[in-house]
């Protein structure tokens, strides 16, 4: 099977179960709240950065479109690192 089929089958794949929806949530949550919140401190609103990360780390999502952004966001982010890991192999 070559690296890119597995890519595939590991991002379509790895939600469809339970574990794994779970497992992307958080991954992709980690990234959501570090990409709001670095952007806000790179800009130097340290006050507004910190309403960021605790909005996007401690509240949860209102919406599903909210979770289906920060599964995608994870699953993402852990596939193109499956590919790098595998690659490197």
């Amino acid at each position: 099977m070559s690296l890119e089929i597995g890519l595939l089958k590991y991002c379509v794949k790895t939600p469809l179960t339970i574990v794994g929806l779970f497992s992307m949530y958080v991954f992709g949550g980690v990234i959501m709240t570090f990409l709001n919140t670095f952007h806000e401190i790179l800009s130097g609103n340290f006050v507004e950065a910190f309403f960021e990360y605790f909005i996007f780390s401690a509240l949860p999502p209102t919406s599903i479109s909210q979770v289906l952004l920060v599964v995608a966001a994870g699953t993402t982010v852990a596939g193109l690192k499956w590919y790098v890991a595998m690659s490197r192999r």
